[in-house]
């Protein structure tokens, strides 16, 4: 296990490993962890990285709405997408299309924008292949079905929403209160398919409920409360 330590500088002052930060391998373990590469820099902060589904690349959601796509084998920048907002939000999630997904293009790449944008980029030639736009509700999290036929979003509406990869179309709106178990009373900050069950997303916020859906119901099968979720931080 790995512990770091930071000094006492202000957050946007320090580099992205400081020399104060160190790693400590419990002794007991056999599993030991060390610094691999650094990439990136500090002018503008990282709101969620995801590697690829080859491991060969890792997405970056930066906060001046960019997303950097680093080589894992060379540490080094291979594509920026996104670069030049007029008005800069925050990338605030990425996630890679699933391999086994319909369509022919491949190295597609999916992201919401604080701004109210969840947009569709080919990463290689860096061309945006589709946005939908929301611009009274702040997009804070996507996630794909596993086969890749849906993804769905999230965001300060308290809505989870879930569209047709294909199409692009709104295929399905989770409120809850329809017939019973309430959803989310506050903005939700990261959603996730259940991986053995296509028709199960789970959802969290800042409500201090994660709530679990199933798609074939309008209201939440169950909700277990406590969690304080501000991120990209439930995992299956």
């Amino acid at each position: 296990m790995a512990f770091l330590a930071n000094n006492e500088e202000e957050e946007e002052n320090l580099p992205p490993m400081t020399d104060d930060t160190f790693f400590e391998n419990a002794k007991s373990s056999s599993i030991k962890i060390s610094l691999k590469a650094q990439m990136g820099d500090i002018k503008s902060p990282t709101f969620c990285v995801r590697f690829d589904h080859n491991d060969k690349y890792v997405a970056a959601a930066r906060g001046d709405g960019s997303i950097s796509i680093f080589n894992v084998l060379t540490h080094k920048e291979s594509y920026r997408l996104n670069e030049g907002m007029e008005e800069p939000m925050p990338t605030t999630i990425v996630r890679w299309r699933p391999i086994c997904a319909p369509g022919v293009t491949k190295n597609v790449l999916i992201a919401t924008n604080a701004k109210g944008h969840i947009s569709h980029y080919h990463t290689t030639s860096g061309k945006l292949l589709n946005r939908i736009n929301d611009d009274v509700n702040q997009l804070l999290t996507c996630d794909y079905k596993p086969d890749g036929y849906d993804f769905v979003t999230a965001g300060t509406d308290t809505v989870v929403r879930v569209y047709d990869e294909q199409t692009r179309q709104l295929k399905l709106e989770l409120t809850g209160g329809v017939n019973g178990e309430p959803g989310h009373s506050n903005r939700i900050f990261c959603v996730k398919y259940y991986p053995e069950d296509p028709n199960m997303i789970v959802s969290g916020g800042w409500d201090k409920c994660i709530k679990i859906w199933d798609t074939r119901t309008p209201d939440p099968v169950r909700s277990i409360q406590g969690p304080y979720i501000c991120g990209d931080a439930i995992d299956i």
